[in-house]
């Protein structure tokens, strides 16, 4: 089992490649934490939540997803 990612790292770095282009990949790893705690994998699923909210906030709109070992790439389009 990897070490999970924080899901406030995840959000730092949306928060930092906002302004670089058009697009954005995000890369998530299935192992996340929140506030310093595993966050088990459920169906209402918190961490990407959280994650998309972040996104939303930075008028960042999901464009889908990438699956691959591990985790999913996700896609982010600067809105207009």
């Amino acid at each position: 089992m990897s070490v999970p990612q924080s899901v406030e790292a995840l959000c730092d770095e949306l928060r930092r490649r906002a302004g670089s282009g058009h697009q954005v990949d995000l890369w998530v790893p299935d192992d996340l934490s929140l506030g310093g705690t595993a966050v088990p994998v459920e169906p209402t699923g918190i961490a990407m939540a959280i994650i998309v909210d972040t996104a939303l906030s930075l008028d960042l709109w999901p464009e889908g997803f990438t699956q691959g070992v591990g985790g999913r790439t996700y896609h982010y389009k600067l809105n207009g």
